[in-house]
């Protein structure tokens, strides 16, 4: 008797779950991914052919257990030039320009991945042994590629505020803290476009106003 009733609560549980968490991805969500991608690339005069798809994609309105899907993303940029967004990661989003700012730093990777003997077949050996320098340069470039497209570039700040984990094992990695990125697109920002740092939708937001006073800027 005991087992029947507890199936019966973890059958309720599941619908309750499937009845209150009932945001999934619709097809407009995927044609809004492509569009922001080819106006990155449009308008950065990008002629190498990439496409642009979801991770981690929820259905029924349960969201996916594991949600750290960096080596999949990461496979399907390197042999398919995939470039994939994490659908948890944009479904926090507000804005194009956030959007925008997931999109940009992996075109960055992107454009790279075609250099080098064979078109790029040992660039992830680079990214193995050069990964925390190259994702900073990255970063910079996803900077460029939203002014260029009419993005504010600050959104990339309050996008990764939002969603980049804070992890611990940097020294043993081959990915930057994501305050360190934060504060690489900030210098960028800063040098090379400083009108986006005056008062804005995204310089006055929550996750814009702990980035300053963490890093006491």
């Amino acid at each position: 008797m005991k087992k029947i009733l507890a199936v019966l609560v973890l059958l309720i549980s599941v619908g309750f779950i499937n009845s209150v968490n009932a945001e999934v991805l619709t097809k407009s969500d995927f044609v809004k991914l492509d569009n922001i991608g080819m106006k990155l690339l449009k308008s950065n005069n990008i002629d190498k052919r990439m496409t642009f798809d979801f991770t981690n994609v929820p259905h029924q309105g349960v969201y996916p257990i594991v949600t750290d899907s960096s080596l999949y993303t990461d496979y399907n940029l390197h042999n398919n030039r995939i470039i994939s967004v994490n659908a948890n990661d944009y479904l926090r989003m507000t804005s194009d320009d956030e959007i925008a700012a997931l999109i940009a730093h992996n075109i960055a990777q992107g454009v790279n991945s075609f250099n080098g003997v064979m078109n790029g077949q040992f660039f992830w050996t680079k990214e193995i042994l050069n990964g925390k320098a190259n994702e900073l340069k990255y970063d910079k470039q996803a900077v460029d590629y939203l002014v260029k497209a009419g993005y504010n570039p600050v959104a990339i700040i309050t996008a990764y505020d939002k969603v980049g984990a804070e992890w611990r094992g940097v020294f043993w990695g081959r990915h930057q803290k994501v305050n360190t990125r934060m504060n690489t697109v900030y210098s960028q920002i800063k040098t090379n476009y400083p009108k986006y740092l005056g008062d804005n939708v995204y310089t006055k937001s929550d996750n814009y106003a702990r980035f300053i006073k963490a890093n006491n800027l």
